[in-house]
């Protein structure tokens, strides 16, 4: 009897509990009312002043996801001053779990921009591993730029990014890749551009916004996602034209061009979809331009030293290819029968003349910046630490090393239908 009761008063104290905190818990705020999700950051500097700019998304339900997508502000004089002024202007704290994008203005890049990354990782502000993006614009302005395009972010600046690695002209730089290589000491890092053009035909349109930024707190401002056209007024387009800048430490120290991206990643392996191949004659072609399209491709690369100590890279490339289209009038339309894919011993030497060249011009040029794009000293002391510390006594300045390293490519060709 007295067990009944004991269980009858805790049952009554637990539903009395209940009908007290219950309507208590149902109107608590959700955790995400305190937290700003910030998806993209931008980081620039002007005097000794940090710029750091948020793309946010407040989710509402009355409201799709683009009109809740903005760009604010603030200022410090260091990265934590201006990410808590930044929470201060918001109201809320700035949640950066969710950022897949770090945009750096170049007069940052050109400073270093390892001081404010190691931000980010000590910080723990960060779940993910973003992408790093630099800008010749303001990295404010291609934050805002990405909100009013008709996408979401991750396409637009993201995809953006990436676009010309898929196509064989850029590569991708993280925020793990590109510490790792700056702590290691002996590897530069190429990382992709976007930038603010006016050519339509550079990139991705960007739609005129209906809301105007305003200043806010601690120097912090808004800028809200719309269209209402482009009325007339000159077009703005995000690009990304292949240029790329390339590091070497944590220092922008050169932007090189979109070939020479191509050619560096030619030895690097990322894809690479087409070659085109001009004035080629032989018995099927007569001055004919060739486009090729790569069916597949795989890459092998040996480190060895020569009889007097120099180290030596071996890259051997392999293609299978198919010729796709040819420009001009330059073969025997009847042999076009769609059966045979003409890839002449003309065509085959040409393809390696042409890698060979390009090859050699890019590792030349990254040679006269002394900047390791290929990782090549830290494979030579991994695979080869006693020969390559030999090598590096005997020079008169270690960090020459890079620049004495020979490399030898050999392409490989097969046809494919």
């Amino acid at each position: 009897m007295t067990k009944k009761m004991l269980n009858s008063k805790i049952m009554i104290f637990l539903i009395i509990v209940s009908i007290f905190l219950l309507p208590l818990t149902l109107n608590m705020p959700d955790q995400t009312q305190g937290y700003s999700l910030v998806v993209g950051v931008g980081i620039d500097k002007s005097a000794d002043e940090y710029e750091i700019s948020t793309q946010v998304i407040t989710s509402k339900a009355s409201q799709g996801f683009l009109e809740t997508l903005q760009v604010h502000s603030a200022k410090g004089n260091n990265v934590l001053d201006a990410v808590e002024k930044l929470s201060l202007h918001l109201g809320r704290i700035s949640g950066f779990g969710n950022t897949s994008a770090i945009v750096f203005s170049e007069e940052v890049a050109k400073e270093g921009i390892a001081n404010v990354l190691d931000f980010f990782l000590r910080s723990k502000r960060l779940n993910g591993n973003p992408i790093i993006i630099i800008t010749k614009s303001s990295a404010k302005d291609i934050l805002s730029d990405a909100s009013k395009i008709d996408e979401s972010f991750n396409y637009n600046l993201n995809s953006l990014a990436k676009l010309n690695q898929d196509f064989a002209n850029g590569t991708i730089a993280t925020l793990e890749t590109f510490l790792n290589n700056y702590y290691g000491k002996t590897t530069a890092t190429v990382i992709s551009q976007i930038n603010e053009t006016n050519n339509e035909d550079d990139g991705i349109l960007i739609p005129e916004s209906n809301s105007s930024s305003t200043d806010g707190g601690a120097n912090g401002g808004s800028s809200g996602s719309g269209s209402s056209g482009q009325s007339g007024k000159e077009k703005k387009v995000l690009s990304n034209s292949g240029e790329s800048s390339l590091f070497v430490g944590d220092k922008q120290i050169a932007t090189i061009s979109a070939d020479t991206v191509e050619s560096m990643n030619i030895l690097t392996g990322a894809k690479r979809n087409a070659y085109t191949i001009k004035n080629v004659s032989d018995d099927i072609y007569r001055n004919a331009t060739v486009v090729l399209s790569v069916k597949d491709s795989f890459k092998t690369r040996s480190l060895d030293f020569s009889k007097n100590g120099i180290p030596r890279v071996h890259y051997n490339c392999y293609y299978a290819m198919k010729v796709e289209e040819i420009l001009q009038d330059g073969v025997d339309p009847i042999l076009l029968d769609g059966t045979n894919n003409y890839l002449t011993p003309t065509l085959i030497e040409k393809i390696r003349e042409q890698i060979a060249q390009k090859t050699g011009e890019a590792v030349n040029e990254f040679k006269s910046y002394n900047a390791d794009v290929y990782g090549l000293q830290s494979a030579f002391y991994r695979y080869h630490p006693k020969k390559w510390q030999k090598f590096l006594e005997n020079l008169d300045d270690k960090n020459e090393a890079f620049q004495k390293i020979e490399f030898f490519v050999n392409v490989h060709i097969d046809g494919n239908l």
